[in-house]
C-alpha cells in the first residue's frame, strides 16, 4: 500500500479524485480516500498545516532557554482538532510499504510533510511528488515521476522556526524579568521592523532635546505693500546689525536699483504611488497613513475577496492564498489562455458579510464574495461577478478533461477555438448558495494579465493601491475607456479634452513590476454610497489622474533690490502666469505677490525693525514625512509602513501632537536605550537581513543549520548575560522608578512611589516586604 500525505483535506480530495474512483473513509473520525491506480492500493490522507510546534522541553520562566524540542500541535489553545489527524497519520502508515509527501513545494510545506513522515510515521525517508497545479494531469504526473525530499528546504524551515523562538521567548523574558526585579509589570513588546523604525524616531528626539538654540538678527524694511530684508539676511555678531540699524532706522525712502524676472515651469504631479498618497491626504485632510490606506482599500479593493483557504496556483506549486508571501508570481492565463507567469501582491481584510459559495460538478468548491469576478462562457468569454452566476453556468478552469465542445462550432467561434487550444476546461456549476462569514479574505494584485487560479478555477484579480509606481498603464485604449466613464461628472470636461487631443499622461522616476501607478478607474454610480472621507480620497487621485495629462503650470518671479540709505535690501514675490494643472489639481496652495516695481523708482520706507531670532531644532516627524523616511530607509514595505506605525502609537512609544508631528515617549524612549545599551541588534535593520541571508544559505546547502543555530545561541547569551547582570538598572529605566538604595530589611531595591498622600520609598519586594520610609 501507498500512502500519499496531502497538507489539508480539500487537497487530499482533489488528489485521490485525479488517481481514480477514490472512496471516502473515515478513522478517528478525520476523512481519508482509497484508490485503485493501476493495480496498485493507495491511500490519500492529510495534515491541518502545521502539525507539531515548538515547546519548551523543561517550562519555566528561567533565561536564556534553548532546551526545546518540536511537540504536538494540539497542546496550543483552539489547535485540539490536529489530535486525531496525528493519530489518523500514525494509524494509516503502519500498513504502508510506501509513504509520498505531497504537501506544497516550499520552506513550511516541506516542513509540515518532513514532521508528518518522522513523527506520525516514524520514518526518515520519503518519496515527494512535486506539481504546479491540481490538474489531474499533473498529480499523475507528480505521482509517476517523484522526486527525493529537499532537505535544504526542511532545515531551513527547522532553522527559522528554531532562531524566531530564540530571540521571541529569550527577549520577551529578559524584559520581564527586568520589570518583575522592580516588582512591576508591563506588557512590553517589540518587532524586527518596529525596533529600527522606534530607534531613529528616539534619535530625533534626543536631537530636540540636547539642541541649544543660537540667536541671530534679521534688518527688516515694511515698505508700502511689501517687506523687504537686508541682503545678507542673517547677522550672527549682534554689534554689526545694530551698526546698519542705525544707519537706516531714519530712512525716508529708498530707490529700486534693480528688478529680475524669469518664468518658470513646474510640471504635472506624477501619480500616486501609495506612500505619496498617504503624504498627500495627511498634508489637505489631516488622514494618518493608516486611514488613507484602509479608505484606499475600501474604495479600489470593494469586496473583490477569496476565502483564506483558497488554494492558488504558482509556478512551483499550490498554497493557500492566506499563507502567501507579500509579493512573488503567480501562474495566470494569456489571451490565449495559456498559463504563465506574473507578478502579484497580495491584499488582505476582515469581513463580516454573506459570502458565495460556487460548487461545481466534480465537487470543486470556490467561496468568495459576492462582486468577485469569474471567467465563464456565455456564447462568449465574460468575467461575472459571482453573484449573479447561475447553476449549470460553464465555468472555465484548469480543473476538468471534458473540455465539452463541438468541433464544428469551435471552428468559427474564436473564444470556443481558445479554449479548445487553451489550458482550459469547462466545468458546470452544481450549486450556489450564500454562507455567513467573519474573518479575513485576501485577494491578489496580478500584472500583466489580471486573472489567477483560485481552486483550480480563473478568476478576475483585485485592483487595490499598494503600489510603489508613478506610472500610468501604457495602453490608450484602457485609458480612454477610464476617462469615458467620467462622463456626466464635474471631471468630464478635463476628460473629454485628454479623450480628443490623446494627451500623454506625465510619468515619475518609481515602478513597479506587479501594479501601475494609483489611479480613477470608474465614476461612483450612487456618490451617496461613498462617506465623506471616501469622496475626499476619490477626488484627490481623480485629479491627480486628469492633472498628469495636462498643461504645466506658468509661474512668473520677481527679484528686486532696493538701496536705503546706500544699504541693500532684497524683496521677491511671483504670480501664476498660466494655471496649467493646476485648475484641475488644487490642492497645493502658490502664493500670489506681484511687484510691481520698477528700476529707479522711489519707494516710502514707513518703518525698519531690527529682530532677534534663534535658529530652531530639527522637526520631528509627522504621520506624512515618517511614511517618506521608512521609503528611504527600506524599513517594511509599503503595505505595512502605515501599520508600524500604528503600532507604535498603540503600544504607547509615541504619541501624535496636536500639530501632527510624533514625539516619542518617556516609554518608547527607555525601550530604545534599553536595546541600545544591552541588545542593539534589535533596534539595527542589518538583523531582518543577515537572518534571511543566512536562511536562505541553509536552503541552498552553502551553510550548516547547526552552525546559524550555534550562532544565534551565542549571540542571544552574550546579550542575556549583560541583561542579567543590570536587570535591577534595566528595570529602573523601564519602569521609570528611581533605585535610591538597598532594603535594610530583605536586601531588595528601594524605590520612590506614587501612594495616596503622596511619594514615599519602598521596598520592590512589597507585600513580602513592607518596609516603608518618608522622603523627607
Amino acid at each position: 500500500m501507498i500512502l500519499i500525505i496531502a497538507e489539508k483535506p480539500s487537497v487530499a480530495k482533489k488528489i485521490a479524485n485525479a488517481l481514480g474512483k477514490a472512496k471516502k473513509k473515515k478513522i478517528y473520525d478525520v476523512p481519508y480516500y482509497e484508490v485503485d491506480y493501476n493495480g496498485k492500493k493507495i491511500v490519500v490522507a492529510s495534515a491541518v498545516g502545521h502539525l507539531f510546534t515548538l515547546v519548551e522541553k523543561n517550562k519555566s520562566f528561567s533565561y536564556p532557554t534553548f532546551e526545546i524540542k518540536w511537540a504536538p500541535a494540539y497542546i496550543e489553545k483552539g489547535k485540539s482538532y490536529v489530535k486525531n489527524y496525528i493519530r489518523a497519520l500514525k494509524e494509516l502508515s503502519k500498513y504502508a510499504d510506501e509513504i509520498y509527501i505531497a504537501t506544497d513545494y516550499d520552506i513550511e510545506g516541506e516542513l509540515i510533510g518532513y514532521h508528518a513522515l518522522k513523527f506520525c510515521c516514524g520514518r526518515d525517508k520519503g518519496k515527494r511528488m512535486k506539481f504546479s497545479s491540481l490538474t489531474k494531469r499533473e498529480i499523475i504526473k507528480a505521482f509517476e515521476n517523484p522526486i527525493s525530499m529537499d532537505y535544504g528546504l526542511v532545515d531551513a524551515g527547522e532553522s527559522r522556526h528554531i532562531v524566531d523562538w530564540y530571540f521571541g521567548i529569550n527577549l520577551s523574558r529578559a524584559l520581564m524579568h527586568a520589570v518583575k526585579a522592580l516588582n512591576d509589570w508591563k506588557i512590553l513588546s517589540i518587532g524586527r521592523v518596529q525596533g529600527p523604525t522606534l530607534y531613529f524616531l528616539a534619535e530625533r528626539e534626543k536631537e530636540i532635546k540636547e539642541f541649544k538654540p543660537k540667536p541671530y538678527w534679521i534688518l527688516e524694511a515694511y515698505l508700502k505693500n511689501l517687506k523687504a530684508i537686508h541682503e545678507k539676511e542673517k547677522f550672527w555678531d549682534e554689534e554689526e546689525a545694530k551698526k546698519i540699524y542705525e544707519k537706516v532706522k531714519d530712512a525716508k525712502y529708498g530707490e529700486v536699483v534693480k528688478v529680475e524676472r524669469r518664468v518658470s515651469k513646474i510640471k504635472p504631479p506624477v501619480p500616486f504611488d501609495l506612500g505619496t498618497l498617504q503624504r498627500e491626504a495627511y498634508n489637505y485632510f489631516k488622514f494618518s497613513p493608516k486611514k488613507t490606506q484602509e479608505i484606499a482599500q475600501s474604495l479600489y479593493e470593494k469586496g473583490l475577496c477569496l476565502h483564506p483557504d483558497t488554494l492558488i496556483l504558482l509556478p512551483d506549486g499550490v498554497k493557500k492564498i492566506k499563507e502567501l508571501k507579500e509579493e512573488g508570481e503567480v501562474l495566470c492565463l494569456n489571451h490565449n489562455l495559456k498559463l504563465t507567469k506574473s507578478r502579484y501582491k497580495l491584499l488582505k481584510r476582515t469581513v463580516r458579510e454573506k459570502l458565495i459559495k460556487i460548487t461545481l460538478n466534480d465537487g470543486t468548491e470556490l467561496i468568495t464574495t459576492r462582486e468577485h469576478p469569474i471567467l465563464v462562457y456565455r456564447d462568449k468569454l465574460l468575467f461575472v461577478p459571482s453573484e449573479r452566476l447561475k447553476e449549470k453556468e460553464q465555468i472555465i478552469t484548469l480543473g476538468h478533461q471534458n473540455k465539452e465542445l463541438s468541433l464544428d462550432n469551435y471552428l468559427i467561434n474564436e473564444d470556443l477555438k481558445r479554449i479548445s487550444e487553451g489550458d482550459v476546461y469547462i466545468s458546470k456549476i452544481k450549486k450556489i448558495e450564500e454562507i455567513e462569514y467573519e474573518g479575513e479574505v485576501y485577494d491578489l494584485v496580478v500584472d500583466k494579465f489580471h486573472n489567477f487560479i483560485a481552486n483550480g478555477i480563473v478568476v478576475h484579480n483585485c485592483s487595490y493601491p499598494r503600489t510603489s509606481s508613478q506610472k500610468l498603464p501604457k495602453d490608450w485604449s484602457y485609458l480612454e475607456n477610464i476617462l469615458k466613464t467620467l462622463k456626466n461628472s464635474e471631471y468630464w470636461k478635463f476628460a473629454e479634452r485628454i479623450i480628443e487631443e490623446k494627451r500623454k499622461p506625465i510619468e515619475g522616476k518609481k515602478d513597479d513590476p506587479a501594479h501601475p501607478a494609483i489611479h480613477v478607474v470608474d465614476y461612483p454610480k450612487n456618490k451617496e454610497e461613498l462617506s465623506k472621507e471616501e469622496l475626499k480620497v476619490y477626488d484627490l487621485i481623480a485629479r491627480r489622474t486628469l492633472s498628469a495629462f495636462w498643461d504645466e503650470v506658468e509661474r512668473e518671479h520677481i527679484n528686486a533690490k532696493i538701496s536705503i540709505n546706500d544699504e541693500l535690501f532684497k524683496a521677491s514675490g511671483s504670480k501664476t502666469v498660466k494655471e496649467g494643472w493646476h485648475v484641475i489639481y488644487h490642492f497645493p496652495t502658490f502664493e500670489e505677490l506681484n511687484l510691481n516695481l520698477k528700476e529707479g523708482e522711489k519707494v516710502k520706507v514707513e518703518k525698519i525693525k531690527l529682530v532677534k531670532k534663534e535658529t530652531k531644532p530639527p522637526k520631528r516627524y509627522t504621520l506624512s514625512s515618517i511614511i517618506k523616511e521608512l521609503e528611504k530607509r527600506n524599513l517594511g514595505t509599503k503595505a505595512t509602513r502605515a501599520e508600524i506605525v500604528d503600532k507604535l502609537i498603540k503600544r504607547g512609544y509615541i504619541k501624535v501632537s496636536k500639530n501632527g508631528s510624533l514625539e516619542v515617549t518617556d516609554l518608547g524612549a527607555s525601550i530604545v536605550e534599553v536595546f541600545k545599551r544591552f541588545c542593539p541588534e534589535i533596534v539595527d535593520e542589518k538583523l531582518t537581513r543577515e537572518l534571511e541571508d543566512k536562511l536562505e544559505n541553509i536552503q541552498m546547502k552553502k551553510i550548516n543549520k547547526d552552525l546559524v543555530l550555534e550562532e544565534a545561541k551565542k549571540r542571544l547569551i552574550e546579550v542575556l548575560k549583560k541583561f542579567k547582570e543590570k536587570e535591577v538598572e534595566i528595570g529602573k529605566n523601564l519602569t521609570n522608578k528611581e533605585v535610591v538604595g538597598t532594603c535594610p530589611r530583605c536586601g531588595s531595591p528601594l524605590v520612590v512611589k506614587e501612594g495616596k498622600y503622596g511619594k514615599f520609598i519602598g521596598c520592590t519586594n512589597f507585600p513580602k516586604c513592607k518596609f516603608t520610609k518618608s522622603l523627607e
